[in-house]
């Protein structure tokens, strides 16, 4: 599992003193504003920040970081996923999953047909959408527990029960443990 996680996404400088508008992905983001240790992605790597001040107002963050006083640095942020360590996400409950853990994870169907992996979880305003690939193909299916009945994130698998014509038919393969039939030789 990652050591950093998603929280939100820095869209874009708010005034002249270097405070940024951050897009939360918490369904608390009051609570990222307990935090002090972030990380985002800069053109020369990894970029540690740490918070100065920040709040909430509306739907969205307002977070002044130590050493970005200006618009100017401000802008260099813009427009990147602002991370926090995994070590300071809260515990969760017994149902529930971090979104960034679903990355990678096998999507089968309910009858053991593998259809792909995981590639991108895709936070859009109907809820999150898994993007799947497989064979060159992509397909998109909600995240939510009537298409996702069952997973395993330890065992690296999630279960599909999808309506007919969501997924190309080409995507699917046999059965886990059944081999393709071969044509008959001549």
């Amino acid at each position: 599992m990652q050591e950093y996680v998603d929280i939100g996404w820095v869209s874009r400088p708010r005034g002249l003193r270097g405070q940024v508008w951050v897009t939360p992905y918490s369904d608390d983001p009051e609570r990222l504003l307990q935090l002090q240790e972030f990380r985002i992605r800069a053109a020369e790597g990894w970029r540690m920040l740490r918070l100065e001040e920040g709040r909430l107002l509306g739907n969205r963050l307002s977070l002044l970081f130590e050493g970005i006083h200006s618009r100017t640095l401000a802008e260099a942020l813009c427009a990147r996923a602002l991370q926090m360590p995994r070590r300071d996400l809260p515990p969760l409950a017994e149902d529930e999953v971090f979104l960034v853990d679903l990355i990678g994870l096998e999507a089968r169907l309910i009858d053991g047909r593998v259809v792909g992996r995981v590639e991108e979880v895709l936070e859009l305003p109907a809820g999150p959408m898994l993007e799947i690939h497989a064979r060159g193909l992509e397909a998109l299916v909600p995240f939510q527990r009537r298409f996702v009945p069952r997973l395993d994130v330890q065992a690296g698998w999630l279960e599909l029960e999808v309506p007919d014509g969501l997924l190309p038919e080409e995507m699917l393969t046999p059965p886990t443990g059944e081999a393709a039939a071969e044509p008959p030789k001549p």
